[in-house]
C-alpha cells in the first residue's frame, strides 16, 4: 500500500470514528439513535460521506454497540489485576462495571437489542466467563481439589449464567431508576452473588474459602 492510500484509509476511518463518536453523543443524550443523516449533520460530514462509511442506520447502530464494548473494555481490563483481597477483587470489578452501566446506560441498555450468539454482547460475556472459569478451575485445584474434566466443563454454563444474571440485574436497576437500592448496596449485591457460585462449588469439593484472604495466597502465580 502506497503513502497515498494509507493516506486516504486513515482519512476514512477518522471520518467513520467521528460519525460513530456523535452517533454515541446522541444515543447518551436522548436515549435514541437519530436517523442517519441527523447524525451525519452533527459529525459534520456531508451526505457522500456518510453513505461511504454507513450502508444504513443498521449499520451504523452495529458499529455503535461495538465501540460500546470497546468503552466499557477500556474501563473495565485496568481492575483485572487480581490484587489484594479476593472479595477486594470481586468489589473492584462489580464497581467499574455497576458505574460504567450508570454513566453510559443508554449504551448499556442497547447492547442486547440484538443478542444472538456472534453479538458483541454475547462475545463479550464470553470473554469475561472464560477468564472467571479459568479462574475457578485453578484456584480449586492449587487448594487440592480433585477437578474432574466434567467439572471443568460444568463451569462454563455456571459462568455464563452468573454473568449473564447479573447483566440482567444491572440492566433491570437502571430500567426502574437506578436509585433503590443505591449503586453501592448492588455493587455489594453483585460480589454477594458471585461468592455465592465460588462457595457452593468449594464446598462441593470440601475446600474452605476465606473471601478475605490474598488472592495471591489462594491462586499461587498472581503476583
Amino acid at each position: 500500500m502506497d503513502g497515498r492510500s494509507v493516506r486516504w484509509e486513515a482519512h476514512n476511518a477518522a471520518q467513520r470514528t467521528r460519525v460513530v463518536e456523535s452517533a454515541i453523543a446522541l444515543i447518551e443524550l436522548t436515549g435514541d439513535l437519530p436517523p442517519l443523516l441527523e447524525v451525519g449533520t452533527h459529525a459534520g460530514v456531508s451526505r457522500s460521506v456518510l453513505y461511504r462509511q454507513f450502508a444504513d442506520r443498521n449499520d451504523l447502530e452495529h458499529a455503535v454497540r461495538i465501540r460500546g464494548m470497546e468503552m466499557f473494555w477500556e474501563a473495565f481490563e485496568p481492575v483485572l489485576t487480581l490484587q489484594g483481597t479476593v472479595r477486594e477483587s470481586l468489589k473492584r470489578g462489580a464497581a467499574v462495571y455497576v458505574t460504567w452501566a450508570m454513566e453510559h446506560r443508554h449504551l448499556h441498555q442497547r447492547a442486547d437489542q440484538n443478542p444472538t450468539e456472534g453479538s458483541e454482547l454475547a462475545r463479550s460475556i464470553d470473554l469475561v466467563t472464560d477468564q472467571i472459569a479459568a479462574l475457578l478451575v485453578m484456584s480449586f485445584r492449587s487448594a487440592g481439589a480433585d477437578v474432574s474434566d466434567a467439572d471443568v466443563e460444568a463451569t462454563d454454563p455456571l459462568t455464563h449464567g452468573l454473568v449473564n444474571g447479573i447483566y440482567a440485574t444491572v440492566r433491570r436497576w437502571l430500567a426502574r431508576g437506578g436509585r433503590v437500592p443505591d449503586a453501592e448496596h448492588l455493587i455489594d449485591l453483585v460480589v454477594e452473588a458471585i461468592e455465592a457460585l465460588i462457595g457452593s462449588r468449594a464446598t462441593a469439593f470440601g475446600i474452605p474459602v476465606n473471601f478475605d484472604a490474598p488472592v495471591s495466597s489462594i491462586i499461587p502465580s498472581v503476583q
